[in-house]
Order: C-alpha cells, then sequence, then structure tokens
C-alpha cells in the first residue's frame, strides 16, 4: 500500500477568460535570448544536460554528438552563462568504442556538478543482442577531478554484468552529503522476458513487464561504490527516474509507479538506507496499457519545497501538471500547465527558485504543437507567466538549470528531417 496522496486544488490556465476566472493569474510571457551550443565539428547533436558548478557558478553542459551511426559524450563550460564555452572535451563514445554512447532522450546523460572542480556524468550504453527486440544497457559512469579537462575511464555501476544482457537506464543522480552521489535507474535483472523500449519507442505495450528501481551511491563522488540495492517494485518500465537533492543533503527520487487496474501515477520517496513507501503526488487514475515514455521532473527549493511536473493521458484530463509541497507545512497545490487530448506525451523539466516559486517546461504547446513551452509558478503554486519559445518546433526533452535569481538557461533537442540538433536559450525569470 501506498501512503496518502499530495493533497491538491486544480487550476486551470488555458485561456485568459479562465486565467482571469481563477484569482488572478497573469497571462504574461517570459523573455527568452536564444544562445548557441557549444558542440563540437559532428554533423548531429542531442540530449543535453546543465549543471552549475557550486564553486566557480560556471554554467556546464554535457551532450551527445555524432554523425547520426557513431556518437561520442562531450561536456563544456561557460563562465559567462552560455555566451562564450570551453572547447568541449570528449568524455567517451566514438569511432572506437560504437557501443559506449548513443542519443535517447528519456534516458539520456545526466550531469552532476560537485565542490572542488568535480563532474560526473552516467549514462547507458548500447549493446545489440541476438534475439532481442531492444539494445541491452549497461549503466556507465565517469568522474573528472579538474572541472572536466580530463576523464576518467568509463565504469559499469550495475554489478549484475556477469548475468544475463538486460536493460539498466532510464536513470537519475544527484549530489549527496558533501561530497557523494547516489543514482537510481530501472533494471530488468530477474524479469521472465525483458523488453525495454529503446530508443524514444514504446515497448510492446500488451506484454511489456513492469521495472524495478535498483539504486548505488558513492561517498567519495564516484573513486568508489557501494553495493546495488534493489530499491522498490512495479515501475513503469520506461519512464525515467529523476534525482534531486534535498536541503538535508539526502536525495529524492521521482518515478511512475505501475497501480493495479494499469494505472500509471507519479510517485516520490527518498533514496536512503530506509526505504521508505512511495508517495502518490495526485491521483490522476490515469490507466494505460503499456509505459508512456514520460518520466515525472522533480527539484527541491532552498525553503524546503519540493516540486513535482508530470504529464498525464487520462482522458479528458490529458496535460501536463505541477504540484509543490512544503515540508511540514500544509502549503501544497496542483496546477494544469496545459492540457488537450491532442497534445501527444510530454516530457517536463522544473527547476526549483529562490523565492519558494519553480519554473516549468515542457515539449508540448497548447495549441497542441511539439514545441517548447515555459511556465513561471510563484511560491503558492499560481501560474504567473507562460510562453512558448521562439525557434522551438520540433523540440524535445527540455533541460533547465537556475543560474541567478533573474536568469535560467534552458537546453533542448531539435529534430527535423532525420538530423538533430540541441538548441540553447537564456530566460528572465524576474
Amino acid at each position: 500500500m501506498l501512503s496518502p496522496t499530495w493533497s491538491s486544488c486544480r487550476r486551470g490556465v488555458l485561456l485568459m477568460a479562465a486565467t482571469l476566472a481563477l484569482g488572478g493569474c497573469q497571462d504574461s510571457e517570459l523573455e527568452t535570448t536564444t544562445l548557441t551550443f557549444p558542440t563540437a565539428t559532428a554533423a548531429q547533436s542531442a540530449d543535453p544536460s546543465l549543471a552549475l558548478d557550486p564553486g566557480t557558478g560556471n554554467l556546464v553542459a554535457s551532450w551527445i554528438e555524432g554523425d547520426g551511426h557513431t556518437w561520442a559524450l562531450f561536456v563544456a563550460r561557460s563562465a559567462d552563462g552560455g555566451r562564450k564555452w570551453s572547447s568541449p572535451v570528449r568524455v567517451s563514445g566514438g569511432a572506437e568504442a560504437a557501443e559506449e554512447v548513443h542519443p535517447h532522450g528519456e534516458s539520456s546523460p545526466r550531469l552532476v556538478t560537485g565542490p572542488n572542480n568535480q563532474l560526473a556524468v552516467v549514462w547507458p550504453n548500447n549493446i545489440k543482442v541476438e534475439g532481442r527486440r531492444w539494445p541491452a544497457a549497461m549503466l556507465r559512469f565517469s568522474r573528472s577531478a579538474d572541472g572536466g579537462r580530463t576523464w576518467s575511464k568509463p565504469i559499469t555501476l550495475n554489478d549484475d554484468t556477469t548475468g544475463a544482457l538486460v536493460s539498466h537506464q532510464f536513470h537519475g543522480a544527484a549530489l549527496v552529503g558533501d561530497s557523494g552521489l547516489a543514482v537510481a535507474w530501472l533494471d530488468e535483472r530477474g524479469v521472465a522476458a525483458p523488453i525495454a523500449a529503446g530508443m524514444d519507442g514504446h515497448a510492446n505495450h500488451g506484454i511489456e513487464p513492469d521495472a524495478r528501481i535498483y539504486m548505488t551511491s558513492s561517498p567519495d563522488f564516484g573513486r568508489s561504490w557501494g553495493a546495488n540495492v534493489k530499491a522498490w517494485d512495479a515501475a513503469c518500465p520506461c519512464c525515467r527516474i529523476s534525482l534531486a537533492r534535498g536541503l538535508n543533503g539526502q536525495a529524492l527520487a521521482a518515478w511512475r509507479q505501475h497501480f493495479p487496474g494499469n494505472v500509471r501515477d507519479v510517485v516520490t520517496a527518498p533514496i536512503s538506507r530506509n526505504l521508505a513507501e512511495p508517495q502518490r503526488v495526485h491521483r490522476d487514475d490515469w490507466a494505460y496499457a503499456g509505459c508512456p515514455h514520460s518520466g515525472p521532473a522533480v527539484s527541491t527549493g532552498a525553503d524546503g519545497s519540493t516540486h513535482v511536473v508530470w504529464y498525464t493521458g487520462k482522458q479528458g484530463k490529458a496535460g501536463v501538471y505541477y504540484a509543490r509541497r512544503v515540508s511540514g507545512t500544509s502549503t501544497e497545490a496542483a496546477v494544469e500547465l496545459v492540457a488537450g487530448q491532442g497534445l501527444g506525451v510530454a516530457h517536463p523539466t522544473v527547476a526549483a527558485l529562490a523565492n519558494g516559486g519553480a519554473l516549468a517546461a515542457y515539449d508540448v504547446s497548447p495549441r497542441e504543437k511539439q514545441r517548447i513551452s515555459l511556465a513561471r509558478l510563484l511560491p503558492n503554486g499560481q501560474l504567473t507567466r507562460h510562453t512558448e519559445v521562439d525557434g522551438s518546433e520540433g523540440g524535445k526533452y527540455p533541460q533547465l538549470v537556475v543560474v541567478d535569481s533573474a536568469t535560467a538557461i534552458m537546453a533542448w533537442t531539435t529534430a527535423r528531417d532525420d538530423k538533430s540538433t540541441i538548441g540553447l536559450a537564456r530566460i528572465s525569470i524576474e
């Protein structure tokens, strides 16, 4: 049994009339400025991840690029908020390691920054297995102790490498404690008929099995790792698990749970030795006979608030939703950010703001088009501004990082004419 849901009240925000009727939300746009993403020399790029270096305040980015067949993982940094970038440094992949890296929006590399110039990246490789519909994947890890100039030889984090080749991906990663790391992922070990979805497609909806959530941790930013721990069962098998660092230095996880009756709603739980019962964020009761390939996003604020954004496809309620909780208080809210049965599956991200509010991004728009949209939320959960980002048509899987009280940076992947590129924008959030 799961503990009770986050209690909530909804506010629709699709139209100006609805907005005015719901207590004074403002229908104003967020200002965005186009920037240039720091790709190297390859023809295609995809799957950006963004983070801030806690020591220098530099913006750090990781991404995948290649020629459409062979891919490599790169990292670069910017000291001026994304205007200029260092020369990209290859972490892994390339012609000599063709199976090491591949694009996969829902299971793309996760970048973590730590103290003392430490950086880490976690990603799945891509192993073709005869007789298996989709490739298997090992969860790979590399770290840098010099701000990204050099990187360690990649290692595998899942500890079942001598067993059958199955999937270990759809992962999250976060800094924990003073200089530790936590990683959690969806794991197929022990599944009778593993068929996890590959790339951005879906598995066979009629027979796909649930995944189990496994996790591991490092006390020293990846120099050493503890054993894998099986945490929770009945996870939707191709929806990413997201991790965020809380005020106490502990990681909080959010994922899509598979409930009886094929209901697939979002839950949260802290990552800890004493596993807590997952808590339902909102009772969508979305019954779906497969995995929608859309995990939730989670972020934690300096005031102790937790912010979750997710997609549901429930008939008559399909859309992107936001919920906020502050530990130890009754301040809770749920907001409908965009809705419409023709939207298509959305992939959200969220970043907590210093004032207790949040900034959310997702790859659908109110006009039921695939376009990057932004929503600015107040500490009381009220939607105050929203906009569709110019030039983001065809954009998918947005990623956000807050630079300071006035600015955030967003990156996303755009696929057009069988070619993928990365977009980058600065967002004014004041």
